[in-house]
């Protein structure tokens, strides 16, 4: 049962992290192809399918962010109890994880009696919201399944058992696949003995409940392994379910992270939405250029989860240098990828035009010149993820969540919100005219986005190597 960390050679060394990574950034990749193919799929049934689906399944995501946040902070709890080797307690972790999953759903559950207004109050045409509420009623009442599968690959993840975590989430794609596409589109099955399934069209429904069917499936799975014998003997997954002071610690530390995870979606909404009323050339070029950002920032999600995990290891086990180790392992890896991807989007943005099959004209340019920004602030973004996972793997949550909260509104969002209203203003357009007020107010927000990046970066790295998440940790003694 020895944990990942000081069962190897080289603990924290670059094919070590590089090990645990791996699975983690291909998991992440997988729920983007996962949602790539929903996408595919509904635009070839409907565009108002299609165009229903993007901000019903984004409002849900939204308000299932503090959820998320905190249910897989269990990760880190599971991660430091290993580092530590209170391998009983890992299976108790595991089962606060899981309480909190099941409260999570059924808040979200009762979220869709108010569907209509909030999808009212977004203002999109009535047959729109029709089917943003229909679509919503199965992503958004049934969040509990992504909570619970959350709370279940902790037991692996937080291990750094990460093989197991990519099998599942690839196992979910590979079902999710098939079954939205017979879901959306109907089909007629034919089985043993003659026998013949007529299965109707459900279109945008059919969609949600293909992704809720495949996650049940993810859950089943895990279950089945949660449960085996050598699980239940080493870990105590079926001994001590409920632990009052334990689920407690894990909502004090977990909640401020699913706070700053919900609050730092909403900004950026908000600086979304604020570029999509300069025009619908920008709003084309946006959803392009935060597309291609996706390329670097996605599989960088998984390399931040390994970060978490390995410190909360070797910070469980009191071994403060294999935790610094670990995490300059993962700077490194993390600034490599984004340095190649930063020259790809710097001096050679063509393949990605073709993929999204843009034709020269505004849209094209206004997405060049959009790259370019994103490329500016590549590597700052990967000291964020990287630092900022350190911190919060050791229980450094609440300064992440003051500060990233802080930031994210009064550097990002807010001032984006106040250019905007300013460069649109009688007084603006009378001095500059319309077009050039809309050009100075368009790259003055991505400037600003830029700079709030960067800040980012260096304030969550002037935090961890100031060393107050040392002396951290989030589990009791023994």
């Amino acid at each position: 049962m020895s944990n990942s960390l000081h069962g190897s050679k080289n603990p924290g060394g670059l094919i070590e992290v590089l090990k645990i990574a791996l699975p983690l950034v291909l998991s992440a990749l997988s729920h983007a192809l996962n949602l790539f193919t929903d996408r595919v799929m509904l635009n070839r049934y409907s565009q108002d399918a299609m165009a229903a689906a993007f901000p019903a399944g984004l409002t849900a995501f939204a308000l299932s962010c503090f959820f998320l946040g905190t249910v897989g902070y269990s990760n880190s709890f599971v991660a430091q109890y290993s580092g530590a080797k209170m391998y009983d307690r890992v299976g108790t972790a595991v089962w606060q994880g899981f309480f909190l999953a099941v409260f999570g759903g059924v808040v979200m559950a009762f979220s869709g009696i108010f569907a209509p207004e909030i999808f009212r109050w977004f203002g999109h045409a009535e047959h729109l919201q029709v089917l943003e509420v229909r679509y919503y009623r199965v992503v958004g009442c049934f969040t509990i399944v992504p909570l619970l599968l959350t709370a279940l690959l902790a037991f692996w993840g937080g291990r750094g058992k990460t093989m197991m975590v990519m099998a599942v989430n690839m196992l979910v794609v590979l079902c999710n696949i098939p079954l939205n596409y017979i879901l959306i589109y109907g089909r007629k099955i034919n089985l043993i003995s003659g026998v013949t399934v007529d299965i109707p069209e459900f279109g945008i429904v059919g969609a949600g409940w293909g992704t809720v069917t495949a996650g049940m499936i993810g859950c089943l799975v895990c279950l089945i392994a949660f449960f085996r014998a050598e699980n239940r003997k080493n870990y105590g997954t079926f001994g001590k379910i409920v632990d009052w002071d334990l689920f407690k610690r894990m909502l004090r530390f977990g909640s401020p992270n699913g706070m700053q995870m919900f609050l730092d979606l909403t900004a950026f909404n908000v600086f979304v939405v604020v570029l999509g009323k300069i025009s619908p050339e920008v709003l084309a070029a946006s959803g392009v250029a935060f597309s291609v950002n996706a390329l670097a920032f996605t599989p960088m999600i998984g390399m931040g989860q390994s970060v978490s995990i390995l410190t909360g290891q070797a910070v469980g086990a009191k071994d403060i240098p294999t935790a610094e180790k670990a995490v300059r392992s993962a700077r490194t890896l993390v600034w490599l990828y984004m340095g190649m991807m930063g020259i790809m989007f710097l001096f050679y943005p063509e393949p990605v035009f073709r993929i999204f099959g843009l034709e020269p004209g505004v849209v094209m340019e206004l997405s060049r010149t959009m790259i370019k920004f994103i490329a500016c602030y590549l590597l700052f973004d990967g000291l964020f993820i990287v630092y900022s996972s350190a911190i919060k793997g050791a229980g450094d949550t609440r300064f992440a969540m003051w500060v990233g909260v802080f930031m994210a509104w009064f550097t990002y969002a807010l001032p984006c919100s106040a250019v905007y209203w300013y460069f649109h203003s009688e007084s603006a357009v009378a001095r500059w005219g319309i077009v050039r007020a809309k050009e100075i107010c368009l790259w003055t927000m991505w400037s600003i986005c830029v700079a709030y990046i960067v800040c980012c970066g260096l304030v969550f790295y002037i935090r961890y190597r100031l060393g107050a998440w040392k002396s951290m940790k989030v589990i009791e003694d023994r």
